[in-house]
């Protein structure tokens, strides 16, 4: 499984940037910068408990978080975490600001270019004048109760999903199940997805003028497709789709729920096979029948998504996950 990568330069519109607000920043390292960190095992541990070792370049990046609180006093870092090709950081911006977070960020990335070339004046960074990190950032904004405590948990299980990932791929396929509200779900992808700390339910009346606050709703969706979120529904009538569409072209995560099941012999079809190769799709399957139906029937529709929505609203970590 690869991983993917939405888009590190847009931003909320309707977001002011130098307000009061606390925000989860990842950053990605430049191809040609030595990792971060090296993820292992804990030997001693029967559990998967990672060890988090950093590399020069991550102690640079880390002595430089300090200095930035320092630079500007009104930010404050919450958790940090050093992975060997990206940074994550949550931060605490405690009030208004003169310079808009994009400014401090760009601060930021080139105080920790510029202490990499002063200890490394050999290095590809120092000889080529490039920097450490890929061009831009990705922010998530802590719109909603709860999202602070759930950017501080996703950033400090990340090392512990990255080492999954890397010892147990079998975990893609078709090897868990999920109990959400005493049910059993067959899972189809990447589990990880349950713990991105902004998930989404997207539900749409087909009569579009019966869904309540659907102006702020889709100011949610397009929200989480903008910072990298994830999205869950069974996507059930076209303007549902449009949303599904919308996030697979800006590279967002899709928790999709169906009825049918899978088996080690029948994967999903190309495009959801690929998507979920590429680490964006969770298929969360109530099993129900062997192969999807041609219709559907209104109860049964709310029930798929009764189970979005109760999956949307899971904090990472929570989600109860079975071996079959």
């Amino acid at each position: 499984m690869t991983d993917f990568h939405h888009s590190y330069n847009r931003r909320c519109k309707n977001h002011d940037y130098r307000s009061r607000c606390i925000y989860m920043i990842t950053m990605q390292k430049h191809p040609g910068v030595p990792v971060f960190s090296t993820i292992t095992p804990d030997p001693n541990s029967t559990k998967v408990l990672p060890i988090v070792e950093l590399s020069p370049a991550g102690k640079i990046i880390y002595n430089c978080l300090e200095n930035l609180c320092r630079d500007y006093p009104a930010l404050r870092i919450l958790r940090q975490i050093a992975m060997p090709d990206h940074i994550h950081f949550e931060l605490f911006v405690t009030k208004k600001t003169e310079l808009a977070l994009g400014s401090m960020m760009a601060a930021f990335k080139s105080a920790c270019t510029n202490a990499f070339k002063s200890e490394f004046p050999q290095s590809r960074i120092s000889l080529e004048n490039i920097s450490i990190f890929k061009p831009g950032f990705n922010d998530k904004i802590a719109f909603r109760r709860g999202a602070k405590d759930a950017f501080y948990n996703y950033i400090t299980d990340n090392p512990r999903r990255y080492l999954v990932k890397k010892l147990y791929p079998d975990y893609f396929f078709h090897k868990l199940q999920l109990i959400i509200s005493d049910k059993k779900c067959g899972l189809y992808g990447n589990i990880f997805l349950l713990d991105n700390p902004v998930k989404s339910f997207v539900k749409i009346s087909r009569v579009k003028s019966r869904t309540p606050n659907l102006d702020a709703k889709i100011k949610e969706w397009e929200e989480t497709i903008r910072c990298g979120g994830v999205l869950v529904s069974p996507f059930i009538n076209p303007e549902e789709k449009c949303f599904h569409d919308e996030a697979i072209k800006n590279g967002c995560g899709i928790i999709l729920i169906v009825d049918y099941s899978f088996s080690d012999r029948r994967k999903p079809y190309k495009e959801l096979f690929d998507l979920c190769a590429e680490g964006r799709l969770l298929i969360v399957s109530t099993e129900e029948f062997l192969e999807p139906p041609k219709a559907m029937s209104y109860t049964h529709a709310q029930e798929l998504n009764t189970i979005a929505a109760q999956i949307a609203a899971l904090p990472p970590r929570a989600a109860l996950i079975h071996r079959r």
